[in-house]
């Protein structure tokens, strides 16, 4: 994916899985920005999936299912075809972004509830459908190693929460050396990251990364934001941009603009 770095002069460096960056590649192919590969996580399918299949087969036990990410309804979305199951009509379905959102629906064709803005749990939450949750049975689809907030929430709400697990996401490290090397003749450095579990991943794994460039980070959250600018290496960052959306004509927005 990488280009010769003679060619380009600005470094976008995308922390996200490979193939969300297919696209963007695409798109980057004949400007003067060079896109560089260095995701911090990777997602993986489950080697078994009997506890996953037994949660699917029996969903009419559930009055909320919640999606927590693009990933979790692409490989729901497969098990159940797989399974012959269909979707049930009766149950309240809600995500915490727009992009899952958007694929819920365009798989299901369901009605799907989402904040507004801030997409988090603590905002979702916010919405009344979550008012009245004493005895209600709600499920999170997610992956391996997700955060406990929502869980806990809801909880406190009086809800009983069970976890579909649906995939793997495992951590990975920047390979420092070799970015170091990519981005050396670069006059300007963008670094994504859009996911909080990724950006307290990169910030336990880089206190001494790249400590002499300046980088401005595109994130999509305030939490993010929050996050990099109260953590141990503030001081590489030039600037942090928060923004919603992450599509490929907007990015190059951003750093045209930046």
């Amino acid at each position: 994916m990488n280009e010769k770095l003679t060619e380009k002069n600005i470094a976008l460096i995308s922390t996200r899985p490979y193939e969300k960056n297919i696209d963007l590649f695409k798109k980057l192919k004949n400007k003067n920005v060079l896109l560089l590969n260095h995701p911090l996580t990777e997602i993986k399918p489950l080697q078994n999936y009997a506890k996953f299949d037994l949660i699917l087969s029996n969903l009419n036990n559930y009055q909320h299912i919640i999606f927590i990410s693009t990933n979790a309804v692409n490989f729901f979305a497969t098990r159940l075809k797989i399974l012959q199951i269909k979707l049930p009509k009766n149950i309240i379905y809600s995500s915490i972004g727009p992009k899952t959102k958007e694929v819920l629906k365009n798989n299901f064709n369901i009605n799907v509830y989402c904040p507004n803005e801030d997409y988090d749990s603590e905002h979702l939450i916010k919405n009344k459908i979550f008012n009245k949750l004493q005895g209600k049975k709600i499920l999170i689809v997610r992956g391996t190693n997700g955060r406990e907030t929502l869980k806990s929430i809801l909880e406190d709400k009086g809800a009983e929460v069970d976890y579909g697990e649906c995939y793997i996401r495992n951590y990975l490290k920047i390979k420092q050396k070799k970015l170091n090397e990519e981005i050396k003749n670069c006059s300007s450095i963008f670094l994504l990251i859009s996911s909080y579990n990724s950006a307290i991943h990169f910030e336990e794994s880089a206190k001494k990364w790249m400590s002499a460039r300046k980088i401005k980070f595109i994130v999509n959250h305030k939490k993010i934001d929050s996050l990099l600018q109260n953590s141990n290496y503030k001081n590489l960052i030039d600037k942090v941009i928060v923004t919603n959306d992450l599509s490929e004509k907007s990015l190059l927005d951003l750093i045209q603009k930046n």
